[in-house]
């Protein structure tokens, strides 16, 4: 074999040897790429995991916070207005006194009440259905030409995200309309026999005066 054949083989194997180590590395860097790959999904995983079981801690803690309220009756006595009868919804009825807190109302959908949530609006003989099935009543006062868009935000923000299910039937018993009639002041907090009045919006009163009260109407139905 002469001399230049020799130098060619050496030079074909160090081209192996180089390519041979070139496809090492990039294998190396692949694995590199599928291992970050792999820590990404699973931290990603454990972060969906704790953000999951800690959501599940806030809603059991405050479902949990219904069983909180061990005080007296919040609010003040509403008027008797009689046996809380079912009363045709086109039937005028008089109350003794407003916002009513009781007394006979109309029966919508069958015996079924408004559903909880925010309403545009709603008269007396509607919501006073839902107290009997121990709802809350939130009413505001917005007299014509007044602004009340940051206090029905406020309300409606929290009828509709602050207020959790209440234990028993698993949904947030409460629901929010304007009314004027008998308003003393910007809000009324009503439930069945009892009416707290406030004169702008407090979170901590309305929760209080919801746990106090809800399903304590006469008929233990959602």
């Amino acid at each position: 074999m002469s001399r230049t054949q020799k130098e060619l083989k050496a030079l074909r194997q160090q081209q192996r040897e180089v390519a041979s180590a070139r496809q090492r590395a990039r294998d190396r860097r692949n694995l590199f790429i599928i291992a970050g790959v792999i820590g990404a999904a699973a931290v990603a995983i454990l972060v969906v995991a704790l953000a999951l079981q800690q959501a599940s801690k806030n809603q059991n803690a405050a479902r949990l916070a219904f069983q909180t309220y061990s005080g007296p009756a919040l609010g003040t006595p509403g008027t008797d207005e009689g046996t809380p009868s079912h009363i045709d919804p086109s039937t005028q009825w008089t109350y003794k006194s407003y916002p009513p807190t009781n007394g006979p109302h109309y029966s919508v959908s069958g015996s079924a009440p408004v559903p909880w949530g925010t309403v545009d609006t709603l008269v007396e003989g509607q919501f006073v259905h839902n107290l009997e099935h121990g709802g809350i009543v939130i009413l505001y006062n917005c007299p014509s030409g007044s602004d009340c868009t940051s206090l029905k935000n406020s309300l409606t923000d929290y009828v509709q995200k602050l207020a959790p299910p209440e234990p028993t039937y698993g949904e947030a018993k409460i629901i929010m309309t304007p009314y004027s009639h008998g308003m003393q002041k910007k809000v009324a907090l009503v439930a069945w026999k009892y009416i707290e009045f406030l004169d702008s919006y407090d979170q901590n009163a309305i929760t209080q005066f919801y746990e106090n009260h809800v399903d304590q109407g006469p008929e233990a139905v959602p």
